[in-house]
């Protein structure tokens, strides 16, 4: 069973995987932090850089985009004809010119967004790829007869000099999908470059969906069995997207939440809080470690409490058979990315080593992203790989500690802020209070008066707040004092 549970809030929106009872994925967007992958930007050349034939753009963000001449269509178009062949990128583009770019991979650390000018427009059967003129089909159709199916259907319905990926959603679908589907993406691409004439230096013309179009679009199929919000208003329109796109199986499916805590109530808020921790228990007693550096990630698997009942080789192979089916799920829940060694708990028989990998390849294929194992090393470790999309779970909801030069993490200030909310929501309830009095540390203060006591004023019923700074009070410490 597969249910989607959102949690929506003036803040921010939330919405859990949950999978035969396991929170398998969980997805955040933030007003103030929205994603910026897919948006489609007008831009100026800041600087060319020929050595490392690319480009900073600058798009008005605080950081400069790079773009790398092979995401430069022009240079492709001009390759591909022959008319080039090398990548001199001074040739193509100079310091000042306009350029509209989408952006590829979003801002990390000290580097700036990567762009391209391959524009691509997703839908929930299609990518639009308006400037070029080919398909392609997700290798996750494997039948060929279904490809031929795909490829036939496209080819009749799509307009000369428009490309477009086939998704995977597309298998078994009907013509009339991809007919209302490809005139809603064109109308899309029409509507941005109508903007890229008239549009500054710096302006969004085409934004991304938000989160809860993006969850339709690329999770809710026929195997979801319900998509649970706790917002009238978003089920509505919820209502209304899937009227547009999907079928009236579909719309069944949806439910409204009205009582409660949506999260406490599916058991999310708990699994949630253990994800963010580097020890992970399994249910045989043993315990995985998992540990984030630059270049890679490290997952330590233990016995832990696991004392078996039989032999050690036998106790050894069932903890690592059990943390090989735990692992992926951690990898998609924390949404790690990059380089993953696995130390498993050294094992004897060659066949039993098969078997470990054998399951972990099993588990890995319930992710959406791209994996790939890679093999046992000289030293017993397993080596994988996980594509970086979109950021870490503990990025939402924590930060380095300022008291410890980066060594540990302490809760995020919206975290603290949000933990807050809930409680004044709950004593703003009460008749007989009149006023509430929050002390909390200088910054934590700070970011509340600036960004949240505005909004929250819609929650306390006619009764007085006041934000009280206390420098004695450290991050994570607060306090409501009740006035009646």
């Amino acid at each position: 069973m597969k249910e989607l549970v959102a949690e929506i809030s003036k803040f921010e929106t939330k919405v859990g995987l949950i999978e035969d009872g396991e929170l398998t994925e969980i997805f955040v967007e933030r007003e103030e932090n929205k994603r910026l992958v897919g948006n489609i930007y007008i831009g100026r050349v800041a600087n060319i850089l020929p050595g490392m034939e690319s480009a900073f753009i600058d798009i008005g963000l605080e950081k400069n985009a790079f773009l790398y001449v092979d995401d430069l269509r022009e240079f492709e178009t001009k390759y591909l004809n022959g008319e080039i062949n090398e990548k001199p990128i001074e040739e193509l583009l100079n310091v000042g010119d306009k350029v509209v770019v989408q952006i590829l991979k979003g801002p990390r650390g000290t580097k700036g967004a990567r762009v391209t000018t391959h524009f691509t427009i997703p839908g929930k059967y299609l990518i639009l790829m308006p400037n070029n003129d080919y398909i392609a089909i997700s290798k996750k159709i494997s039948k060929e007869e279904e490809r031929n199916r795909l490829n036939k259907i496209l080819r009749d319905i799509k307009p000369e000099g428009i490309g477009a990926i086939i998704r995977t959603a597309s298998k078994g679908q009907a013509k009339e999908n991809f007919e209302k589907e490809i005139e809603y993406l064109i109308k899309k691409w029409n509507s941005v470059e109508e903007k890229i004439f008239t549009a500054k230096k710096g302006t969004v013309i085409y934004r991304e969906d938000n989160i809860m179009e993006r969850i339709f679009r690329d999770l809710y199929s026929m195997d979801i069995d319900y998509l649970v919000v706790n917002s009238e208003k978003k089920y509505w329109e919820m209502i209304d997207y899937i009227s547009a796109f999907s079928s009236k199986e579909n719309k069944m499916k949806v439910k409204l939440h009205s009582d409660g805590n949506i999260f406490d109530e599916y058991g999310i808020t708990k699994e949630l809080n253990t994800a963010l921790n580097k020890k992970v228990w399994l249910k045989c007693g043993g315990y995985l470690i998992i540990e984030k550096t630059e270049a890679l990630i490290s997952i330590d698997v233990n016995t832990g409490k696991n004392v078996g009942s039989m032999n050690l080789e036998e106790t050894v192979f069932n903890t690592n058979i059990e943390a090989a089916k735990e692992i992926p799920r951690q990898l998609r829940l924390r949404n790690l990315g990059g380089i993953i060694i696995i130390d498993f708990i050294d094992m004897r028989l060659e066949k039993d080593k098969k078997e470990l990998v054998a399951t972990l390849e099993e588990y890995l294929k319930n992710d959406r992203i791209r994996n790939n194992v890679v093999h046992f090393t000289e030293l017993g470790l397993i080596e994988m790989t996980r594509k970086r999309v979109g950021k870490e779970l503990s990025s939402y909801f924590l930060e380095e500690c300022s008291h410890c030069d980066g060594f540990g993490y302490v809760k995020s200030k919206e975290v603290i802020i949000n933990e807050l909310i809930k409680e004044i929501k709950e004593l703003a309830k009460d008749e007989d209070i009149t006023k509430l009095q929050i002390k909390a540390n200088p910054m934590i203060c700070n970011y509340f008066n600036k960004n949240y006591k505005e909004i929250i004023k819609s929650y306390l019923n006619n009764k007085l707040i006041e934000v009280v700074s206390e420098k004695t009070m450290n991050l994570t410490e607060t306090e409501i004092i009740l006035e009646k």
